[in-house]
Order: structure tokens, then sequence, then C-alpha cells
């Protein structure tokens, strides 16, 4: 029997229910994650969908040996999804359960991976149009073929971290790497959006206790995101206590700050 039939035996059965739980403790037509993570934003009650919107429900099985990280976006949705873990799943296997309805006519594009080095892209690719309209979880209005929930079965105790759209679905098990964060700090454009990388990027550390270690050179790079003196001060405060290679500091802040505002730098560094 494989491994998707010991989980659930019957798909048929599934569709009268919002999911299977294969001892992983998944959540039926509730609103709660299984991990306490993002909330479900629009859960429809999949077992009172109508037989004229044809539910359907589409398992795709991926490989998780060697990954830290699974990053999902099946063309963006994110109404309800959902991380589910099983003790009958190898450990090196997971799937997404996609739940689906369609009325007159469905294209649903497909979910291909991507690898990238440890981190594994599950990516909806090709054309799906979908128009819904919901009220107090029941479908009003449907014309297309839509994805309605997507659960990501995951093996019991692994430890890896599940995105959906770029939000952390899970437990963070590894702390944002310092040249991860410089890259996601070039990628936003508001000031309020870098100080929100730097944030996410300290709080990585905090949850697993540790301290993240960043170079004069780094921090500059840093700085130089920001293009008004504000902004650079507050980043300096954030960031200055990380740096390994104290004794760069002062050519950091000669190369990075204006004239008139060297003597605030270092006296916020504290040199």
């Amino acid at each position: 029997m494989s491994v998707l039939s010991k989980i659930c035996v019957s798909l048929m059965a599934l569709a009268f229910l919002a999911g299977c739980d294969s001892g992983g403790g998944g959540s039926k037509d509730g609103n709660n994650n299984t991990n306490g993570k993002p909330s479900v934003k629009n859960r429809i009650n999949w077992s009172s969908i109508p037989s004229k919107y044809n539910p359907s429900i589409e398992d795709v099985e991926f490989r998780v040996d060697g990954y830290e990280k699974i990053n999902v976006n099946v063309f963006g949705f994110d109404d309800d999804v959902e991380v589910v873990y099983s003790k009958d799943l190898p450990a090196d296997s997971g799937f997404l359960r996609i739940y689906r309805v369609w009325a007159k006519s469905a294209s649903w594009g497909s979910v291909n991976e991507r690898p990238n080095g440890t981190t594994l892209d599950l990516i909806g690719n090709g054309s799906y149009s979908c128009s819904i309209a919901t009220s107090n979880r029941e479908i009003v209005q449907l014309e297309g073929g839509c994805y309605v929930r997507i659960q990501v079965f995951m093996p019991a105790g692994a430890e890896i971290e599940v995105y959906n759209v770029n939000k952390l679905m899970t437990k963070r098990f590894f702390a944002i790497k310092t040249d991860v964060m410089l890259e996601q700090l070039d990628r936003a454009s508001r000031d309020e959006d870098k100080f929100a990388v730097i944030e996410t990027y300290l709080a990585s550390y905090r949850g697993l206790k540790k301290k993240p270690e960043m170079q004069a050179v780094q921090l500059g790079d840093v700085v130089s995101e920001f293009p008004f003196s504000e902004g650079k001060f507050k980043a300096l405060r954030l960031l200055h206590a990380t740096v390994v290679d104290r004794e760069n500091l002062s050519k950091m802040i000669e190369d990075r700050f204006s004239y008139f505002d060297r003597a605030e730098a270092r006296r916020i560094v504290g040199i």
C-alpha cells in the first residue's frame, strides 16, 4: 500500500471531510492552524460543499530530505493553508493536499518542484482562473476552478521550516543567515519594510537563543540602504552589537556616514 493510501485509504471519503488526521493532529473544519502560526483567513466548510461545485482533492508528493526550508506558492493562494504532521509519512517524504472546486470550466495549472540549495520551492505554473464569493464559510458564487484549502503534510518531527507565500507556517528551526538578510534588505523598498527584515533577522536568533555575527562591512551595507540619517542611526543601534570585528567600525563609519553624522554614529557604537 502506498504512503498516501496508508494515510487516507479513500479520497472519496475526503470529499466529505476537511482532511484526514494520520496521527498528526490536523484540524478539520475549524479555524485553528496546527502550529499556532498564521491563522486561516477564509475557511470554507468543506463538508457542506454541494456536488454542483465538483469538490475534489489532489495530492502532490515531494521529498524533504536535505532541505531546511520548503516554500509553497501555489498561485499566491493563502486563504486557508496549514501544515499537518503525520506519523505515517516516511522521514524523507511529504505532500501537498489541494482541495479544489469548479463550475462551468476549470484551469488548474500545475505544481512544480524547484530545488534551490537547501530550499525546496513548490510553485504553481500554468493557467489558473478562479472567481469565487463566500459567505459564512459557504460558497455563494463560483466560476472557474478554485483552490479552497491547501494542507502541507510533513513527517512527524521534521525540523524543516515551511512557508506559504513567504510567511512562516511552522516553528523556526534555523536562524536567518546574514547574507540572506542582506539580500532581503536589498529587495525591500520602503524603510519600514527594511526594518521589518532586520527585526525578523534578529528575532530568528533570539528564538533559538543564539547571537548573530556580522562583519563591519556588512553593517555598512545595511546602513547604506537608508537614505536619511534617522534610518541609518536606527539600523546602527539595532545591529552594531552583532559586529565581531569592532576594530573596523571606525572605518565603516568614515565610509558610510556623512561628516556631520559621524560623531553621533561613533557615540552609538561606543568608540
